[in-house]
């Protein structure tokens, strides 16, 4: 208490700094106890003091106790993020506009958050209309990325008309109001009052319909007019929501995640609109009678009772409250858990019994106390920035937590509830895979979809297209089609884009699928690196496989090698004059920077839907995404029994990165290149032929399928039907953990793909061109 605070933060950093001094001097194994101590020490001064900015004060709590950390002084903590934000604003793709700095945010992952956009010189006096339109892909993105988007500054159109044209030119799926517990009333197309709870009402945190099956993907906030006082919209990141339960009560936390919760309502005949929960069962439930209220209720699994004066009290059956993002890969506190315990009070409801355990018994006391701890570790942490006429905020509501603080009248907020991207292929899916739209059926069997953070759906089964012939490249991809795959990854150094292109044509003049049921994959080659040049490589492919846009765009290999005009060749390969006296591969100095930003930009124009990256680790990623505005969808890396890169699977799931695994089977396409011999050959290792003949499989379906069972999207490829099809069917059984752990065994780093050692063939001289060391 005597010691000044400023003394405590040098005195902590001192200590950190005296660690990392005697780093070679000490038991190694006291090191976590020396770092422990250290960030203890820091986290008390730093969490009781007022010495930092909101922003940095609030980074500093998220310092987790017994972790290794940096002790960074102060002003380093909010340094860091800005520093972000800068490389950000250098983005191609943030055309139009500019990052501004926003007193109440803060960094999450090195992050803004929220993103705060507004109109440069360039789009000044354009509507938000207008822009939004014309880049709708680049904002879907950046809401996935960052979790919340704020738009400000946008003067021309600040009506609800306009809010709702906005929205509505977004192309994302339209998602309705009807499970929402607050009364609302619709206001212009797809838009509605926020809620219409009184003033005086606080409304807790929670996921937008987090207690009903269906929930919006996306929920966005216009302010038509702000509050005299008060009256801001709170938001968090929901996964630290979840570290924190996790960390300080982890008994709880291992129950709700066992368990999940119910939670009980009851509900008037008529709206209230004096409550924040006065949602009428017949709007609820869409019913003019009560027979119709109980069928709706009978179908979602919901029980019952009708109670005296026409009012409801419903339980809902088993909802999560601690489930894993599948986009991000983080654990998320994914439920209205608070907001019922803390808001659903009204003349009918009791906030203390709105929530019990999905087995049916009632929380207790020291579970209760959790909760409300939890509570109030979001009321500290919130950012609650305040409205301004005009702004429009953007929420990614699978990982973001929002509430209302109450207010001075008048205030004027209206909402929007969306689903994903509007995607025929994800639709498609759903339809057909009873309702998740994580599985589709292709050639007879569910093919799993991988969830991109962009929300759109990856199938696990893609058809490689690499070394296969240009003579019968069109009908392999026709046959391939036909047989039910909606994958197909392409690269201009294949080759062969004119012939997958011919065969896209034919499938979908021959009725056997439509564009938007196809996802199709291209690579920009290494000679395309600079910033002139991407969209222009880009748009070469685009023409070869005559389509208007690619699913998703990668970056072929991490460095960059000499310009070679389209017209000298194509596609370029390797060497950059094979007639040279001495011809030899010729590296150019292009950042990955650049070349990122440019591949941002084809995002915002349309050309690419999503973008990524092949043939990096970890740590190229991680710089990546220190910069990036919009971080790498896909990782395409080769993966196979003999080369697994475990490490690299679990930064990729941490991360929200896909991984597509190249050379699924290992060894046999490099036979002809002398880069394998038959001995490696996976489909020949006794073990994988033990377990194929367990389950009555090929060897290659084992391997294909212990991929996709890994998370991963596998690539095989082949111009022989059968095989096309035997490659398609890796879904129609599983591998046991006695299987997997076998195949783990089998690993042995062993890359079959690797520019360290066939380069050094190129050319008379060679190039040594290590990438993975």
């Amino acid at each position: 208490r005597r010691t000044p605070p400023r003394t405590l933060v040098h005195a902590a950093v001192a200590a950190s700094e005296a660690a990392s001094r005697t780093r070679r001097r000490v038991n190694m194994r006291a090191l976590p106890v020396m770092r422990a101590a250290t960030s203890a020490m820091l986290f008390r001064t730093l969490a009781h003091t007022r010495l930092l900015e909101p922003s940095s004060r609030l980074l500093a709590s998220n310092i987790r106790v017994g972790h290794a950390t940096s002790a960074l002084p102060a002003k380093a903590f909010a340094r860091v993020g800005h520093i972000h934000a800068n490389a950000m604003q250098g983005s191609d793709a943030l055309h139009g506009v500019k990052i501004v700095p926003l007193p109440e945010e803060r960094y999450v992952g090195g992050r803004p958050f929220p993103l705060t956009l507004s109109p440069d010189s360039s789009v000044e006096g354009m509507e938000l209309t207008s822009w939004g339109k014309a880049n709708s892909r680049l904002l879907v993105q950046l809401m996935c990325s960052h979790g919340a988007v704020l738009l400000r500054g946008w003067k021309a159109g600040a009506t609800a008309e306009n809010f709702s044209e906005f929205v509505r030119g977004l192309g994302l799926e339209t998602f309705g109001m009807g499970c929402s517990a607050a009364p609302r009333t619709n206001v212009a197309p797809a838009v509605f009052t926020a809620n219409e709870a009184p003033p005086s009402e606080l409304i807790p945190f929670h996921h937008e319909m987090a207690q009903c099956d269906e929930r919006p993907a996306f929920i966005m906030f216009f302010c038509e007019k702000e509050a005299a006082a008060g009256g801001a919209t709170p938001i968090i990141p929901s996964d630290e929501v979840a570290m924190y339960l996790r960390a300080r009560h982890p008994a709880v936390a291992a129950k709700l995640a066992e368990h999940g919760v119910r939670y009980v309502r009851v509900m008037p005949s008529e709206n209230d609109l004096s409550s924040p929960i006065g949602k009428s069962w017949r709007v609820a439930f869409e019913a003019s009678n009560e027979a119709e209220a109980e069928a709706a209720m009978k179908r979602d699994g919901t029980s019952w009772e009708w109670l005296a004066g026409g009012d409801l009290r419903t339980v809902s059956k088993p909802m999560p409250a601690l489930v894993t993002e599948p986009r991000r890969g983080k654990e998320v506190f994914f439920n209205s858990v608070i907001a019922a315990m803390q808001g659903w009070k009204d003349s009918r409801n009791d906030p203390k019994k709105a929530i019990i355990l999905g087995d049916g018994s009632p929380l207790t006391a020291d579970e209760i106390a959790a909760l409300e701890d939890v509570a109030e570790m979001m009321h500290r942490s919130r950012i609650a920035f305040k409205w301004q006429q005009g702004d429009i905020l953007l929420l990614d509501n699978a990982a973001v937590m929002h509430s209302r603080e109450t207010f001075t009248p008048p205030r004027r907020v209206l909402a929007s509830l969306w689903g994903p991207p509007d995607d025929r292929r994800g639709r498609s899916a759903r339809a057909s895979s009873g309702g998740n739209g994580n599985t589709h059926p292709n050639g007879g069997a569910s093919v799993p979809m991988l969830r991109l953070k962009s929300h759109d759906r990856l199938p696990a089964v893609g058809f490689g297209l690499w070394k296969t012939p240009r003579d019968v490249c069109a009908d392999a991809v026709v046959a391939a089609i036909s047989a039910g795959y909606r994958h197909l990854d392409c690269a201009c150094d294949y080759g062969n884009e004119a012939q997958v292109g011919e065969g896209i044509r034919r499938a979908i003049d021959e009725g056997l699928v439509r564009r938007e049921e196809l996802w199709v994959t291209s690579k920009l080659w290494n000679t395309y690196h600079s910033a002139e040049h991407v969209e222009m490589a880009c748009r070469k492919s685009l023409s070869d496989l005559q389509l208007d846009y690619v699913d998703l765009y990668l970056v072929h290999f991490p460095f960059a090698t000499r310009y070679v005009p389209f017209e000298a060749r194509y596609p370029p390969e390797w060497i950059y004059d094979p007639d040279a006296p001495v011809p030899q591969l010729e590296l150019v100095p292009v950042p990955l920077h650049e070349t990122w930003r440019a591949m941002e930009a084809l995002v915002g124009k349309g050309l690419a839907r999503n973008i990524g990256m092949c043939n990096v680790g970890c740590q190229t990623l991680r710089d990546m995404m220190t910069y990036a505005a919009i971080p790498p969808a896909v990782l395409q890396v080769e993966l196979h029994v003999y080369n697994q890169q475990p490490n690299l699977l679990r930064f990729c799931r941490e991360n929200g990165i896909v991984v597509t695994g190249f050379s699924p089977l290992g060894a046999p396409s490099y036979f002809e290149l002398g880069m394998a011999t038959q001995s490696e050959s996976a489909l020949d290792n006794a073990v994988i032929q033990r377990i194929a003949d367990k389950h009555g499989k090929t060897p290659a379906q084992v391997l294909l399928a212990w991929g996709v069972q890994r998370g991963c999207a596998v690539i095989p490829k082949s111009t022989v039907e059968a095989r096309i099809r035997e490659n398609l069917n890796v879904c129609s059984f599983t591998l046991d953990e006695a299987d997997l752990k076998d195949i783990a065994d089998l690993d042995q780093g062993r890359r079959f793909n690797d520019p360290a050692e066939f380069a050094q063939g190129m050319g008379p001289l060679g190039t040594f061109l290590p990438i993975y060391d």
